[in-house]
């Protein structure tokens, strides 16, 4: 029950709050509510709520209000509520209603009576946005230990539990799975633990290899080595990898990229503990245990005649499968957290319209993908606030995101405000549409109504235009007539 995210929802009528009560308890929500804001009062001073739902129209205190007194008004409540999600409900389309709430920041808004799976995807996505905000504030003291692994999805914790029971003692590991999914993190891991329960850290070395970026000509020297007169140029013995990873863990990266002539040289290592230098007649111990790592299809290279079978069995006495990012995406927001507070010490979270976006994404380089986006996004937004009101703190905005998440298209980015899979009402669309154009011209001034609506009809005009291709079309789409349209293209030519 701790656990179950805390959901209030104010709303007069009985009726009203009974039933999405229900609706989100199914979900798996800890849901309260109050008639009035009063009680609701009472609540918050009691509880930790992960999202308020408030409708707009009420006798006491309308949901615009409520926003007001608990962002501006109660000073002792900012720091522990500005970040609180809320969600806004009414009766009846009000567009100037909406914007004020969106102004204020409030995450979203529902027109009644909406449907019940569009509200439970506005409820998660607006719960998904809290998680990263909080997981912000739990990392801004903390560090992430070099070999710890970021999740709390049931694909994430299996894999924890595994590199748990196997790390005491092990013989050889082989870690398989996508590029980016995290297979050096779990090597690191597995050293971390094997290393406490064998008398600390400093006395047993790790030695990462990543085989893939040595030359084929250069590999069997970088591993055993090579004593002086071996060949041209060897003017000095030199100590090869192995000898370096002596009394402890020797981690090779992309051993499906290891020549034939050297996997058999490695297979020796594996069976019988000794190896020679090059050009040395002497064998010398290897007291080591491996953990090597691919992305490739080891199977298919052995059916290629590319890869040892022998030397794959010995590799795999034990296979942790690293599972790729779209197979655990609950975990985006708590990577996202923990990626900002890598990258940058000025943004402080992200918008809900970007954190939406990137959990839509697909993910093919997986979880270094989205460390990637992250670093770009913080370069791209450090430079100014991003967030739309000045008080508030620098956040990663979704126009600080590369274009081809959206399936390549700008025009999609730029309509992208939350999570699309449901299809909106023409009045929802104008709705995004207005408080996309609404951030965009008051970033960085307050922007008098008369100046606000001419950008609005100058923006929704002209986007339509190009959505459709065709004036005549757009003004059809848009209820107008062809010469209405016009004039409003006119008046905003004139006008700026």
């Amino acid at each position: 029950m701790e656990n179950k995210p805390k959901i209030l929802i104010i709303d007069d009528e009985k009726s009203i709050l009974e039933s999405l009560a229900i609706l989100l308890k199914l979900e798996g929500y800890d849901i309260f509510t109050a008639e009035n804001v009063s009680s609701a009062v009472k609540l918050i001073d009691e509880k930790n709520f992960n999202l308020i739902i408030s409708d707009v129209k009420m006798p006491e205190m309308s949901g615009i209000d409520f926003i007001k007194y608990f962002r501006s008004e109660r000073a002792d409540f900012i720091s522990k509520y500005k970040q609180v999600p809320v969600i806004l409900m009414t009766a009846y389309s009000d567009i100037k209603t909406g914007i004020e709430g969106i102004k204020l920041g409030a995450f979203d808004y529902l027109t009644k009576p909406f449907d019940n799976e569009e509200f439970k995807i506005t409820v998660k996505r607006a719960v998904d946005y809290f998680s990263v905000l909080n997981e912000l504030n739990n990392l801004k003291s903390a560090r992430l230990s070099a070999g710890e692994i970021k999740g709390e999805s049931k694909a994430i914790k299996n894999i924890l539990s595994e590199i748990s029971l196997i790390s005491i003692s092990f013989n050889n590991i082989l870690i398989t799975g996508e590029s980016g999914t995290g297979k050096e993190l779990a090597a690191k891991l597995i050293y971390e633990i094997y290393s406490k329960n064998s008398g600390g850290l400093k006395n047993i070395p790790f030695v990462p290899v990543n085989l893939a970026a040595i030359p084929d000509n250069l590999i069997e020297s970088e591993l055993f080595g090579y004593v002086k007169g071996a060949f041209t140029g060897a003017e000095a013995d030199k100590m090869g990898l192995i000898k370096y990873a002596d009394g402890g863990i020797l981690f090779l990266d992309e051993i499906g990229d290891l020549p034939m002539q050297a996997q058999v040289k490695l297979l020796r290592v594996l069976q019988e503990k000794v190896y020679r230098k090059l050009g040395s007649n002497m064998e010398e111990p290897a007291k080591i245990k491996i953990i090597a790592a691919t992305n490739k299809d080891l199977d298919a290279l052995i059916s290629a005649g590319k890869f040892r079978d022998d030397l794959y069995y010995r590799l795999n006495t034990i296979n942790i499968e690293m599972p790729p990012l779209r197979e655990h995406k609950e975990d985006i927001p708590a990577l996202i957290s923990y990626f900002i507070k890598k990258f940058s010490k000025t943004i402080n979270s992200i918008s809900q319209q970007a954190l939406s976006a990137l959990m839509d994404y697909g993910y093919p380089g997986n979880t270094r993908e989205l460390e990637n986006f992250i670093e770009r996004a913080c370069i791209y937004c450090e430079g100014g606030d991003t967030s739309g009101v000045a008080n508030m703190p620098k956040e990663i905005g979704i126009e600080c995101l590369p274009d081809y998440i959206f399936n390549g298209s700008k025009k999609e980015k730029s309509k992208v405000r939350g999570n699309d899979s449901f299809k909106r009402t023409d009045a929802e669309n104008y709705m995004a549409e207005i408080a996309d154009i609404f951030d965009r011209v008051n970033k960085k001034k307050d922007i008098s109504l008369p100046d606000f609506m001419k950008e609005v009809e100058k923006y929704i005009a002209s986007n339509r235009i190009k959505k459709e291709n065709s004036k005549l079309e757009a003004a059809k789409s848009l209820g107008l007539s062809l010469r209405s349209l016009r004039y409003i293209l006119s008046k905003s030519d004139n006008n700026g």
